[in-house]
């Protein structure tokens, strides 16, 4: 409990420093200009398109992901509706912009077919574009266990019944989709709504900026603390109300992990119908696949033609795990507690498990912008220079990482207690022999899965180096970010697929060390 009320004192704090620094006259007379409601606009418009295009996409990948069950690679190409999760922003920004830019592989191909084309990628499209990328997936796993829970006699009767494919729509899958399909869309919103990296890279100038952005160039460019904090508390708003609308819009559907696959009865289903699964499930591979290996591609060229400081990569590689891998231990030591006294108290005071299953996800309701510019004001009353800044990135990236490992730890922690709880109150097996010689063997795969996926979560950290680096503090994230600025690309793919495979090797190394041989 102790541990949930520090979490909740540090977020409280960082709100209130944020009110205090912007002031009520300062609130009113940012809140009220052209300037934020040209933001608010942008926002809304970007994540809306983005939601649209990807909740629409997603429906059609994941019903024919339920009706196609028997292709090879279909298990590998699910597994990799996971790699966004753990994939950095802007690195995927750079494969977005290697395969779709002016110069990119597209363009190439069709300039060898006699076609002169120079797609422009910054602005909103690609901004929509860069988020469809990564919110697919999402929409793809979110809405998936919708089909497996349709009973298998369902599918049986529409086949014995002849039903058309629109008429199976209709009756069977549009009823299962009206309780899935809005917490999916409510989700991919909240998340558009809250983009910062893909905005800040790929908006194409001031035009189009996110208010997570606007907090960013008001703190890095402008050095403006009061006018950077009513941005944050406007972002703030913002999220709140879009992560309201989430949880309304859950309903009853329940959400699964959309690997479980199983044999419907479609009947003999035309070969055109076929075609057109085949067609939307190569679609989605190409959407993931194409960013990702062109990533890798242009890397490894670049290791041959682009001119870099190397000196200046081992250091930003360096930083960046030195970074990540306190971040990564600190939000163990926050979500373990928590978690494991939440499922105490679960039988026993469900009012203490309610109040630490809300400080477990209180960071997700606040805007990461302004969580980081809160910390940053609340730390820079004491400590100054590079202490401030590692405090200052570590402690904001374990923060918003606790919400994200919870989730992975509950599920063992749980089903550890069922399993024991009876037996080590009888025998009086408490405090550390517990621990040692019951909870660790099977808390111990869940924990190093957690610990892994903050270590790569906190690997590509763009808004707390953003925040708090500077020439002398800069990890891979940002050291890519400056360089596709630059518009130095060669440097930039060399960057962005060291990157990559830092984290996968990262990932590996945490989760096999800590996890064991029992790690998935």
């Amino acid at each position: 409990m102790s541990v949930a009320l520090l979490l909740a004192f540090l977020v409280g704090a960082a709100l209130l420093m944020l009110f205090a620094q912007a002031g009520e006259a300062q609130i009113g007379t940012l809140l009220g200009s052209a300037y934020v409601w040209h933001i608010l606009r942008f926002t809304l418009t970007q994540a809306l398109l983005s939601t649209v295009m990807s909740a629409a996409f997603g429906v059609l990948v994941a019903r024919a992901f339920a009706r196609e069950t028997n292709f090879p690679g279909r298990r590998a190409l699910l597994g990799l509706m996971s790699l966004p999760i753990v994939l950095p922003s802007l690195v995927a920004v750079f494969g977005i912009i290697a395969v779709y830019g002016q110069n990119g592989w597209l363009a190439r191909a069709l300039g060898a077919a006699g076609l002169e084309a120079r797609p422009d990628i910054y602005g909103l499209g690609g901004v929509v574009l860069a988020h469809v990328f990564f919110n697919l997936p999402l929409a793809v796993r979110l809405l998936l266990p919708g089909w497996h829970s349709i009973p298998v006699e369902t599918w049986r009767l529409s086949a014995q019944l002849g039903m058309s494919s629109w008429s199976i729509f209709r009756l069977i899958e549009w009823p299962m989709l009206r309780r899935y399909l809005p917490h999916a869309a409510a989700t991919i919103f909240m998340l558009c709504v809250g983009s910062f990296a893909i905005v800040l890279a790929l908006g194409g100038g001031p035009g189009a900026a996110t208010f997570e952005v606007a907090v960013f160039e008001a703190i890095r460019f402008e050095f403006d603390p009061p006018k950077a904090a009513t941005l944050a508390l406007g972002g703030l708003a913002l999220n709140l109300a879009c992560l309201a609308l989430a949880q309304g819009a859950v309903g009853d559907a329940v959400i699964g992990s959309g690997w479980r696959t199983r044999e419907q009865d479609w009947g003999q289903r035309p070969m055109a119908a076929r075609v057109l699964d085949g067609v939307l499930i190569g679609a989605a591979a190409v959407l993931l696949i194409g960013p990702v290996t062109a990533t890798l591609v242009d890397g490894f060229t670049g290791l041959v033609n682009a001119s870099l400081n190397w000196s200046l990569v081992g250091r930003a590689t360096l930083i960046s795990i030195g970074l990540a891998v306190p971040a990564a231990l600190l939000t163990l030591l926050l979500a373990l507690p928590m978690v494991l006294a939440e499922g105490g108290a679960r039988s026993s005071k469900p009012a203490h498990a309610a109040i630490l299953r809300a400080a477990l996800i209180l960071p997700i309701a606040v805007s990461p912008m302004a969580l980081g510019l809160g910390c940053f004001l609340i730390l820079r009353l004491s400590l100054d220079g590079m202490p401030r800044a590692i405090v200052g990135i570590v402690l904001l990236n374990a923060i918003m990482i606790v919400p994200f490992a919870a989730a992975i730890l509950r599920p063992a922690v749980e089903r550890a207690r069922a399993r024991h709880d009876h037996l080590c109150r009888a025998l009086g097996i408490t405090g550390w022999s517990r621990w040692r010689l019951i909870d660790w063997p099977i808390l111990r795969p869940s924990i190093g899965t957690a610990l892994a996926l903050a270590a790569a979560m906190a690997l590509g950290d763009l808004i707390g180096i953003g925040l708090f680096g500077d020439a002398k503090l800069r990890n891979l994230t940002l050291l890519l970010y400056d360089q596709l600025g630059a518009y130095r690309m060669g440097g930039a793919a060399v960057t962005a697929a060291l990157l990559m495979l830092l984290i996968f090797v990262l990932y590996q190394v945490v989760e096999r060390l800590v996890g064991g041989r029992a790690a998935p």
